[in-house]
């Protein structure tokens, strides 16, 4: 399992706020079950799910098998219909710097 995040980003034509059926696609995506989650797009966990809504963006952070699950996952749910996304792999601060420390023969501080 790795950690991706998904970047994403709408128009304010297209916000869940204004717009009554991108709102139903959020509240869906909420109440999906977990294991559903992890049986049909290897998503084992939702870490975060944070927004910026005069920014029209969010982000969410999760634990997943795949990136191209995450993407079945986002179009099968309808959140890539009316957002630009970004699936990337993430690490924690504290998993980037041991990274550091064993790449470069770092010691601890």
């Amino acid at each position: 399992m790795a950690k991706y995040g998904i970047y994403g980003s709408h128009t304010p034509e297209t916000c869940p706020i204004y717009i009554r059926k991108y709102a139903r696609v959020f509240a869906d995506i909420a109440d999906l079950d977990p294991a559903h989650l992890a049986s049909t797009y290897g998503i084992r966990e939702i870490e975060a799910r944070y927004h910026s809504a005069l920014e029209h963006t969010f982000l969410w952070i999760v634990e997943a098998e795949d990136p191209h699950r995450i993407e079945a996952f986002a179009i099968d749910t309808g959140l890539a219909s009316f957002n630009t996304l970004e699936i990337v792999p993430v690490h924690t601060f504290d998993e980037t710097v041991e990274r550091l420390r064993v790449a470069h023969g770092l010691g601890q501080a």
